[in-house]
């Protein structure tokens, strides 16, 4: 096993011990959603705060929504994506093929954010117990 893969379990195990916090469809999450909580918190924010920091909060609600739908239904290698083709605002999320650890069911989750151009990227693994809410491990 390699040293970083080592470290990546001994993270995720240790963050589930303390109790972690973390995010099938390919289909594009509307930013104009009224459903979309303005409220709403993607771990993407809670792992890097000056990721999208420049977003409305319809479009960080979209965010946060594509995270979780990535996250409970998505497949290994299609992203579930939000925003609109008129808006200079987009982004999708990937996530990888869920894994156990313990009790606890996680994914490795990418954000692709396009801002007029600019491109960002934050990376991350989320895991839950069942029923619980996805939390933040890495």
């Amino acid at each position: 096993m390699s040293s970083t893969l080592n470290k990546n379990v001994l993270l995720i195990v240790c963050a589930l011990l303390a109790g972690c916090t973390a995010a099938k469809s390919s289909h594009t999450v509307n930013s104009g959603d009224n459903s979309i909580s303005n409220n709403s918190s993607a771990l993407a924010f809670q792992s890097d705060e000056e990721f999208g920091r420049d977003l409305s909060n319809t479009q960080r609600g979209a965010l946060s929504t594509a995270e979780l739908q990535a996250l409970e239904f998505g497949e290994p290698g299609k992203p579930v994506k939000w925003g609109n083709e008129s808006d200079d605002v987009s982004g999708s999320v990937l996530v990888t093929q869920p894994f156990r650890v313990g009790q606890s069911s996680c994914r490795r989750f990418s954000h692709f954010l396009v801002k007029k151009s600019k491109n960002e990227q934050i990376n991350g693994t989320a895991c839950r117990r069942q029923g619980g809410s996805w939390r933040l491990v890495q």
